[in-house]
């Protein structure tokens, strides 16, 4: 029977920004330190999860993982959410479906 270690792991909830628009939601938040690799972004039925992890000893044997998790607003259209990750900020994007969009109705005269 072979054993694993489990590395300690300090747990973090990051502040998040928010935005909202007609179009949808932007979500903002700084993870510094965690490689590309360390970034994970889940939707599952409705509920979002933002992650990511990073070493805090040069050997990997501690660990400190970011974690957030969002109920999402039913209008908006999971095929088409996208996360963007840069120099340590993570940008997730939902937009809203098309049919949830406000939208102009002509006002026809006579």
């Amino acid at each position: 029977m072979t054993t694993q270690t489990q590395r300690p792991v300090r747990v973090e909830t990051p502040p998040i920004d928010i935005f909202e628009n007609a179009d949808g939601f932007l979500l903002r938040t700084d993870m510094p330190g965690v490689p590309e690799a360390g970034i994970h972004v889940e939707l599952e039925k409705g509920l979002l999860t933002v992650s990511g992890e990073r070493p805090l000893d040069d050997d990997g044997q501690r660990v400190m993982a970011y974690r957030r998790r969002f109920q999402v607003p039913r209008d908006i259209d999971p095929a088409q959410v996208t996360a963007h990750f840069d120099h340590g900020v993570l940008q997730v994007t939902l937009p809203r479906s098309e049919a949830a969009k406000p939208r102009k109705i002509p006002v026809v005269v006579g």
